[in-house]
């Protein structure tokens, strides 16, 4: 493993970033797991995973999304999970049939639009 930060966080007025790199899996998803716990914390408009720069994810990222997609939807706030996704990616979520479930969105920006248009 390298010294390489694999997940960072951003904070605006519209949403809780956080943003993923490299390769996900079950000895890097901890990383993640507590960035989630910040964001749920900070109790954002929108949490939004950005995905866009993760070359490769295993079953361990997949279970914290789905874990984050039920805790939000149980309290009514929003959650996005933002590309553009890496064909890694894509077929994660493909072959485990979970684009269908996750709110997936092509890009940061329609991952927050989305989210805003939501009830």
């Amino acid at each position: 493993m390298s010294d390489e930060q694999l997940v960072t966080v951003r904070e605006s007025e519209r949403a809780f970033v956080v943003e993923v790199a490299g390769e996900i899996d079950v000895d890097a998803v901890n990383e993640l797991h507590e960035a989630m716990a910040r964001a749920w914390r900070a109790n954002p408009a929108v949490t939004v995973v950005d995905l866009s720069a993760t070359e490769f994810a295993d079953s361990s990222l997949l279970n914290l999304l789905l874990q984050a997609q039920q805790r939000h939807a149980a309290e009514g706030r929003q959650f996005a999970v933002a590309g553009p996704f890496r064909p890694t990616v894509t077929r994660l979520f493909t072959i485990t049939g979970t684009a269908d479930y996750l709110p997936l969105a092509e890009t940061m920006d329609a991952a927050v639009r989305q989210a805003d248009s939501r009830p």
